[in-house]
């Protein structure tokens, strides 16, 4: 998910890699499941989750969009917003997708493509820091799913964090245990990843080159899957998974259920100064989840395969 400040939230769903497990293939199907993105509207809640209309390009199949992390950007000066999605093309490569929204035609139109560099590994998420430049995460080394297994099932600290700049792209921080969820505060002066297998949160100093200088490790004894920073408080919302091998049993069978949790981190001078747990559930509600957003006390949770679930959030001022 990304969330705009007025509350407008786009959200992916058919997160699909190469060579998944045969249950995980039924399971898409026999529910039809494709690459699609859908933009709700927090401060309508009563307004159904609405599906925004893609078209192919010369350099963009939207049949094979597979999408993954997301970032907005808004240019302050026309209002324009630009939309940014990983996508794990179906039998293409790792690309990033760059929209511009059309919110009166609820449709994303396709600008360019970033692929074909080789720190475009296996690319998990995305936060952009111009209409043009963007950090993303990758994950994982490899691509098949058995390479996949044993890199997770090893612990290797192999992931890592790249930058693209315009022009090139090149690794910026590394040594990471399968690097998930990516975000930037809002004065840009942090970036924030979450190390899934790690279970931690890592805050980064953003230097003028757009480097970054590991300035905290946080353990959070879960393991972390998305980040939304709050556009007005730069509170962290993170959404995780509290029993991983249950989370790895889902995407292995979706009809595997597996908990879900949401965790608030609040930051002062850009460390970490409290934590609270806004939501917990044993995955009968919602299994799973991956990610969540809070807008005036009210709170979206997304999962991996599961639903999107909304209710009321006491939130810690």
């Amino acid at each position: 998910m990304h969330m705009l400040p007025n509350g407008m939230t786009f959200i992916t769903s058919g997160f699909r890699q190469s060579e998944n497990p045969r249950h995980f293939e039924k399971f898409y199907a026999q529910n039809n499941i494709k690459g699609r993105i859908y933009l709700f509207n927090m401060k309508n809640p009563r307004k159904v989750v609405q599906e925004m209309t893609l078209t192919s390009t010369e350099d963009f199949d939207k049949d094979k969009l597979q999408p993954h992390g997301i970032s907005a950007w808004e240019d302050k000066t026309s209002g324009t917003v630009y939309l940014f999605v990983v996508n794990h093309e179906r039998d293409g490569q790792e690309k990033i997708e760059k929209f511009q929204v059309l919110f009166d035609k609820l449709a994303l139109q396709h600008v360019k493509s970033y692929y074909g560099d080789p720190t475009l590994k296996q690319v998990n998420d995305i936060v952009a820091t111009s209409e043009d430049s963007f950090f993303y995460t990758n994950y994982l080394t490899t691509s098949s799913y058995i390479g996949r297994i044993l890199e997770t099932l090893a612990l290797m600290p192999w992931a890592d964090v790249g930058y693209f700049d315009g022009t090139a792209y090149r690794i910026v921080a590394d040594g990471i245990m399968m690097a998930n969820g990516i975000h930037m505060s809002r004065d840009g002066r942090f970036v924030y990843v979450v190390a899934s297998l790690g279970h931690e949160l890592r805050i980064y100093e953003r230097r003028n080159d757009n480097s970054l200088h590991l300035r905290e490790i946080y353990p959070l004894h879960s393991a972390p899957d998305n980040i939304i920073v709050d556009p007005v408080t730069g509170d962290l919302y993170i959404g995780l998974h509290p029993i991983g091998y249950q989370c790895m049993a889902h995407l292995d069978d979706p009809s595997v259920r597996a908990p879900s949790q949401v965790l608030q981190i609040k930051l002062k001078d850009g460390s970490v100064s409290s934590v609270t747990e806004l939501f917990v559930d044993d995955g009968n509600l919602i299994s799973a989840s991956t990610v969540a957003t809070v807008y005036n006390k009210k709170m979206l949770i997304g999962s991996f395969l599961d639903k999107l679930v909304y209710c009321d959030v006491d939130v810690p001022l």
